[in-house]
C-alpha cells in the first residue's frame, strides 16, 4: 500500500503576528511544531511533502536533518489550493501513492501514530474515497471548529464551519479535528472541482466532503477523544495552553 503524505504549513499564521518565522516553526515544549507533523507521518508515509510559503527559509531550517520533499506555494489561497501544490509534486513520484494523508503543520503535536494507522484501516475497510479525524467537545463554539453533519447510516455528508452554521447546527459537538486520509484519485480528480469562497476568497479542503457526498462516495470520520487531538494554535495564548493541555495529559 503507497501512502503519501502532505503537510500544510505556507500559511502566515496572520493571528501570531510574526515578522520572521513561520508559525509552525514556534518551539512547543522546546521542539519546533512542524516537527511533531513530520514524525507523526514517518514510517507511515513516504513521501511527506511539506508545502511551504510564508517565511519558508524558516521552516527548511527547523526541519534540516529530516527527510522531507518541499514544494512552494507562491499564492496562499487556502487549504485546497495548498494540498493541489502538494498533489503536484507527487505527479513525479513512482508507483503513483493510493493514498495521501494530510495534516497541518502546527496542528500534530497531540495525535499518535496509532490513531493515524486506525484511520488508515477504517479508510480502507469502509473503501471510502476520504476520511476524517473528528472528536467532540461540550463547548463546541469556544473552539470555531467545523461541524460534522452526518447521516442516519453515520456516514458524512458536510462539514459546516462555525460562521455558516445555523442554530441548530451550532448545538451539534462533533468537530472536524483536520487530520484526512484520501483516495489519491478522488482527491487529483475533484479537488479542481473546489469553488473559491466568497467570502475569504479562499479555496477549502473541507468542501470535498459535499463533492464526495453528492457522487454518493463515502466519508467516513474516526472519533478520537479530545485528548487526543488538543487545540488548535492560531495565537500565543493558545500556543501556552496548548503546551500545559499536553502536559498535563502526560501526567493522567
Amino acid at each position: 500500500m503507497n501512502i503519501a503524505g502532505i503537510i500544510l504549513a505556507a500559511g502566515k499564521g496572520t493571528r501570531i503576528k510574526s515578522k520572521d518565522r513561520n508559525k509552525v516553526t514556534l518551539p512547543f515544549l522546546n521542539k519546533p511544531l512542524i516537527i511533531y507533523a513530520v514524525e507523526l507521518l514517518s514510517g507511515v508515509a513516504n513521501p511527506v511533502v511539506v508545502v511551504v510559503g510564508a517565511f519558508y527559509e524558516s521552516v527548511k531550517d527547523a526541519l534540516r536533518g529530516h527527510t522531507v520533499v518541499y514544494t512552494h506555494q507562491r499564492k496562499r489561497l487556502g487549504t485546497a489550493h495548498a494540498a493541489k501544490v502538494g498533489l503536484k509534486k507527487l505527479d513525479n513520484y513512482s508507483p503513483t501513492p493510493e493514498m495521501v494523508l494530510i495534516s497541518y503543520g502546527d496542528h500534530a503535536m497531540f495525535y499518535s501514530k496509532e490513531t493515524v494507522l486506525k484511520l488508515i484501516d477504517l479508510h480502507k475497510t469502509e473503501k471510502a474515497v476520504m476520511s476524517i479525524i473528528t472528536t467532540s467537545f461540550d463547548s463546541p463554539n469556544s473552539l470555531a471548529w467545523g461541524r460534522i453533519i452526518r447521516k442516519e447510516n453515520n456516514y458524512i455528508v458536510d462539514i459546516v464551519e462555525q460562521k455558516d452554521a445555523t442554530q441548530q447546527q451550532l448545538k451539534i459537538k462533533e468537530l472536524n479535528a483536520g487530520f484526512y486520509c484520501f483516495d489519491f484519485n478522488f482527491l487529483k480528480n475533484n479537488i479542481k472541482k473546489i469553488k473559491k469562497s466568497k467570502v475569504s476568497g479562499e479555496y477549502y479542503l473541507t468542501d470535498l466532503v459535499k463533492i464526495a457526498a453528492d457522487q454518493r462516495n463515502k466519508v467516513v470520520g474516526l472519533k478520537v477523544h479530545f485528548s487526543g487531538v488538543g487545540i488548535g494554535i492560531n495565537r500565543y495564548d493558545e500556543l501556552e495552553e496548548s503546551q500545559k493541555i499536553y502536559v498535563q495529559r502526560g501526567k493522567d
